[in-house]
Parts: C-alpha cells; structure tokens; sequence
C-alpha cells in the first residue's frame, strides 16, 4: 500500500506530492486539474519495469492502444506526438519522474526519459498539429516520413528503475517491425488495475475476473456489494453463450438475468469490486467512480468499497466530482471501525497544481460548513 507519491514532469504536472495515503483514497478537483492524469502516474509506478504501460494509458484519452503499433495505420508523426504528451509542456528534454513509498518495496522511483529518434524529434513537434477523429485510422502517403529499414530504434522510451538502492532499466523501442521491450521486464511488485469511466471491459473478461474469486472462494464479497443496488440479488452465476460468458444475477423472478440488463451502474461497480477482489496487496485505480451511480446509494456503495477493499488488502485510487459522493464517503467510513480514507482536493496554486488532503477532522469541519471540497 502506497503512503507517499511524488510526480514531475508528467502530463499536466511540473510536481505533485501526496502524503497521508489510506486504504481508499478519492480525489477531487475541478476540470482540467489533472485528476485522471494523477491516476495514470501512480500505475506507471505501479508497472515499475514495463515501458509499454505507457500504450495502455490511451484508451483514457479516447485512443486506441492498438493502433500505436500499427505503422501502416498510425503516420509516426502522430505516434510521436501521442509519446510526447506524457511530458509536461511536450518537453521530451525533461524525464518524467515517478516516486512511491509502499508497504510491499518501500522506497522506489521510476524515471522515463524520450531517447534516440523520439528526443531528436522534439524540436519540430511543435508544427505538428493534434490528431483529429478523422484522421484517425486514415492511412497517410507513404511519402511521410516512414523509417526506412535502416532506421534502428526509431522511437524509443527509457526506463529507469530504483529499488533498495539498485537501478535497472528497460527501453521501449517502436518500428517498423512493431514494439518490443529490451530486455524483457520481469512482473510488477504487486498486481494493479486501471478503470476508466468511459471503457466496458469485455464481459468475456468479466466472468473471467469473477471465476478467479470463486476459486479462491471469495465471490461473496461481490455478491454483498451488488445487492447494494439490486437487493434481490441472490446468486451470481457464470452462463456460458454464444461468443463467450456473461455473469448472470439470480433475483428470484424465475431466470437468471445478465448482469448487463440490470443496468450501467451494475456493470460499473461489478467491474470494480471483481478487480478489487483480484488485486490483493495491490492498488485498483478507477476513475469517476459515481458513474452510472444515483447518489442515493453512494453511501452502501462506499460500505462496499471499503469492506471489499479491507477484505483483500487492496488500495483504492478514484476520482469525482460530485459533493454528494464526497459526503457519502466521509459518512461510510466514518461509520467504520477504522476511518481509512482520505479525500485529495486538487487545485491551481501560483501557476502550478497542489494537492490539499483533508483527513477525518479537516472533511468533517469542511463538510458541516458547506465549504467547496470539490
């Protein structure tokens, strides 16, 4: 579990710290303060070794990872433009600098740093223009500037790691011949999860993350949670059907209903307890996490999280916007036997984005005063 994270240089941050980290961890802030930014930052550092993490963070923004490694399809000038934005201000001189403090390595920091074609690049980035919807997919002239064959390491992207006073690293190279990692990174510290807000994962996927817990015999702790907005809810089942599985609820009408026909917000916090159930000692990072969620039952919906989240030792990273989600959290924790959760307001201070962390008393006096902690 983490207790300390630092980031610099890193999409929309110059630095950021983070101290006095709990189990759950909501954070807050108005548009465009960098908030599903924070959560990208924190699984990098989550993946320590794997420069490829960085492909997986643009389903977040609307991209398809896929795509970055077909040459045919992308024109390297958006491939590099797409690397690019993970620096601050597209400055691919400056690395990217992650630090965490957890319960699991201790002390590990995580530099990314543009080498080789990418850093030569930057200096004509800034007449590029940003990929529009309908360029996306289009095949460019070959007249383009394609690598030729002889291009070795075309775009590349360094990692450099550092755990108990040992340093590795590990490149990502992109060309023509696809991407590759070199060496070989070996697996993460500790399992993590990325949920955005906007991206279903396949429910093939879905009964695949629950079939795990019933091997472990831990898909009670799903069932509890669901009833939260389906109280009829007696059983979840695993239905096999064309194309694949899909979870099934048992609600007492006769037949078992999938679970996608209950509604999104089903979908949505089924998604994130299945994933906080198959992280245990790791982190699960969703973003807007009342999506699909009437306000209502904010308040079992966070007894939920916070029972699944004690029951696998999981830390939880979400973000919101909503004051009603925010009251509903304080409320549910402060209710527990252990008040394990912060709230991080993110906010522009001098030109920069700080965060101010409000623990049980400073929330409480914020909230009975009607204070903005949005």
């Amino acid at each position: 579990m983490y207790t300390y994270f630092k980031v610099r240089n890193f999409r929309c941050f110059q630095e950021l710290e983070l101290d006095d980290l709990a189990l759950v961890n909501l954070i807050a802030g108005v548009n465009d303060v960098g908030k599903t930014a924070l959560l990208e930052a924190i699984f990098l550092h989550c993946g320590a070794y794997n420069p490829e993490l960085t492909l997986t963070l643009n389903p977040f923004r609307d991209i398809e990872a896929e795509d970055l490694e077909l040459a045919k399809v992308w024109t390297w000038h958006r491939v590099e433009y797409l690397l690019h934005s993970l620096f601050n201000g597209f400055d691919v001189s400056k690395s990217i600098d992650l630090v965490g403090e957890d319960t699991v390595t201790g002390h590990r920091s995580l530099r990314l740093r543009a080498v080789g074609k990418l850093l030569e690049s930057a200096a004509h980035q800034a007449s590029i223009s940003v990929p529009n919807e309908s360029a996306i997919g289009h095949v460019e002239d070959e007249s383009e500037e394609v690598p030729s064959s002889e291009s070795a390491g075309v775009l590349e992207l360094e990692v450099e790691h550092e755990e108990s006073g040992r340093q590795r690293k590990y490149r990502m190279v992109m060309d023509r011949n696809g991407v590759r990692t070199e060496p070989l990174p070996p697996a993460p510290p500790f399992q993590a999860f990325l949920q955005d807000a906007r991206t279903r994962i396949p429910f093939h996927r879905q009964a695949i993350l629950y079939g795990n817990l019933e091997l472990h015999a831990k898909q009670d702790q799903v069932l509890q949670v669901l009833k939260v907005i389906e109280p009829r809810l007696k059983s979840i089942r695993t239905v096999a059907v064309a194309g694949g599985a899909i979870l099934h609820g048992d609600i007492g009408i006769g037949r078992l209903v999938p679970l996608p026909v209950m509604g999104e917000g089903m979908v949505r916090l089924a998604n994130l307890v299945l994933h906080i159930g198959n992280a245990p000692d790791g982190v699960v990072l969703a973003d807007d996490i009342d999506s699909g969620l009437h306000y209502s039952v904010m308040f079992k919906v966070w007894r939920g999280i916070a029972l699944a989240a004690r029951q696998s030792n999981t830390q939880v990273f979400t973000t919101t916007h909503s004051w009603e989600c925010i009251k509903a959290a304080h409320e549910a924790f402060a209710s527990e036997e252990k008040y394990n959760f912060r709230l991080h307001r993110l906010g522009w201070l001098n030109g920069e984005i700080k965060a101010v962390t409000y623990d049980q008393g400073a929330l409480a006096a914020s909230l009975k005063h009607g204070m903005e902690v949005r």
